[in-house]
């Protein structure tokens, strides 16, 4: 007397359909990430060789301290007036450049606040830190 089951378990899987999924998702992603426009500011960072080169006087330097107080070359200045003052000194400038020196304990808010003064005229920031 046979005791075999008339249905049988298939132990195989079918891949075809998966791969398709697969393909499919990697073309999405892969689209859809270079429609993915980057919400940063245009900056430079020196080199070594750069930094230890002689500064240009026509580049102004904004010095931010870290009790938030702001420096444009040794003069103090209110954070409301660093726009005006960036204009005055920058314009005619075919290249506008300012230089954003900071020391490692001002808090990152402070500087994205200046770069962001500059960002808004589309003035080119180098930043350092001392």
């Amino acid at each position: 007397m046979s005791l075999r089951p008339r249905n049988r378990v298939m132990d195989n899987f079918a891949m075809s359909g998966m791969t398709d999924i697969v393909f499919l998702l990697l073309i999405f992603f892969m689209l859809t990430s270079t429609l993915i426009a980057p919400n940063a500011l245009k900056m430079l960072l020196p080199s070594r060789s750069q930094a230890d080169s002689g500064d240009d006087s026509r580049v102004p330097t904004i010095m931010i301290h870290s009790d938030s107080r702001i420096t444009v070359d040794g003069r103090t200045i209110r954070y409301e007036d660093l726009g005006i003052i960036l204009e005055s000194r920058l314009s005619g400038d075919p290249e506008p450049t300012v230089k954003v020196v900071t020391s490692p304990y001002v808090s990152v808010g402070d500087a994205v606040k200046i770069m962001n003064v500059a960002a808004e005229r589309n003035y080119t920031v180098v930043l350092k830190q001392l």
